[in-house]
């Protein structure tokens, strides 16, 4: 079972914790409040009411033992950067730290810590790019040049089959998935079925939402047909 300690147990530390315990992984909880990490408690497996400013309390907490650290202290902009250092020098084996600057986010990044998480950012650009693109419905930056979109099929794919698009040689793109409601025009609430790596036969149906990866200039020219 992995392992990890989230410090700072605010919206964003608590829908981490969340999905780490769903997904069977042990977390120990940290916050300086003591309402915070009671509302937290049911999402912890330990829950630590303390200062995560202070060394000592991370030293105690045998930081190393974890697989990684999450850090999300809110606004505190100086008190994220002390515990990130104290991090390093305690040999953390993964730091990960929400940033909530620009600023924040280039200290952190010369701190070394292993990633810097800025959601307020990766969220707005998400959603720039989603709503400028003609077809997309939904976007997800996967390194600067590839991406992944959502998208519904142009006319001329509906009706046949990848095989005979063969997309990855005339799109450079490849799609990685295609998903569709099963309980379309019956009135009852959605249930959608996804197809993770479909078959060179599969159908293209208009109800279809298709999966995409490829570059962002050959993405970009797909979703633009027709």
């Amino acid at each position: 079972m992995k392992k990890y300690a989230i410090i700072g147990l605010g919206n964003f530390g608590l829908n981490i914790a969340r999905s780490l315990m769903e997904n069977g992984c042990e977390v120990l909880g940290i916050d300086l409040m003591k309402e915070t990490v009671d509302k937290a408690k049911d999402y912890l497996t330990h829950a630590i009411v303390a200062n995560p400013s202070n060394k000592s309390i991370l030293e105690s907490m045998g930081i190393s033992d974890y697989d990684g650290v999450i850090v999300s202290i809110g606004q505190e902009m100086a008190s994220s950067i002390l515990i990130s250092l104290y991090l390093k020098e305690l040999n953390a084996k993964k730091i990960i730290v929400r940033a909530i600057s620009e600023d924040h986010e280039k200290i952190l990044e010369k701190l070394g810590v292993d990633d810097v998480i800025f959601p307020e950012k990766d969220m707005a650009i998400r959603i720039g790019k989603t709503i400028s693109m003609k077809n997309a419905l939904d976007y997800l930056p996967l390194t600067d040049e590839y991406s992944i979109i959502e998208m519904p099929p142009p006319a001329e794919f509906i009706g046949k089959s990848l095989r005979e698009l063969n997309i990855a040689a005339k799109y450079k793109c490849q799609v990685i998935g295609m998903k569709y409601n099963l309980n379309q025009g019956d009135g009852e609430s959605e249930e959608v079925k996804t197809i993770i790596a479909p078959s060179a036969d599969e159908v293209i149906e208009k109800n279809y939402i298709l999966i995409i990866l490829g570059k962002l200039k050959f993405l970009n020219a797909l979703e633009k047909i027709q």
